[in-house]
């Protein structure tokens, strides 16, 4: 990902993800570390819209102001990215391996049960990219 050069590049086709904000999981955490009765059980939990890289591109566009725009790559291109960023090639492979794997299920489900379970909004993605739009245009990490 090169939101310097306004580009977002990833070798995922036309894949869709949920992707799920980190402050939901955390919130969930939370309830269920202070509340009873989840004892051997599991909760799946995914974002609230499945994107494409180019509608996540677009979600970042709208929050910076800057236009980015999504890139197919290929898994070799990526990997040569990736250890041209310093990552060791253990590094590299691993993330080929993830992305290759991910590329497999091309539609992500959304699965909201475990938000309205605990009574956690769930964060949409332009949601999440305004709130971090400073970090997208490189401007502050986050804290």
């Amino acid at each position: 990902m090169n939101l310097i050069a306004n580009t977002l590049s990833l070798p995922m086709e036309n894949a869709k993800l949920s992707p799920v904000d980190i402050e939901d999981i955390a919130k969930v955490a939370f309830a269920l570390l202070h509340s009873k009765g989840h004892e051997g059980k599991s909760y799946d939990m995914t974002g609230p819209e499945a994107l494409t890289m180019a509608e996540v591109a677009e979600r970042i566009s709208q929050a910076t102001g800057r236009t980015i725009e999504y890139v197919n790559i290929t898994l070799e291109e990526y990997r040569r990215a990736v250890l041209a960023a310093g990552a060791s090639p253990e590094r590299a492979n691993g993330f080929v391996e993830l992305w290759s794997e991910r590329r497999k299920y091309a539609e992500s489900r959304v699965d909201l049960g475990t938000h309205e379970a605990f009574g956690v909004h769930p964060t949409t993605f332009a949601e999440f990219a305004r709130r971090n739009a400073a970090v997208f245009r490189g401007e502050s990490m986050p804290s």
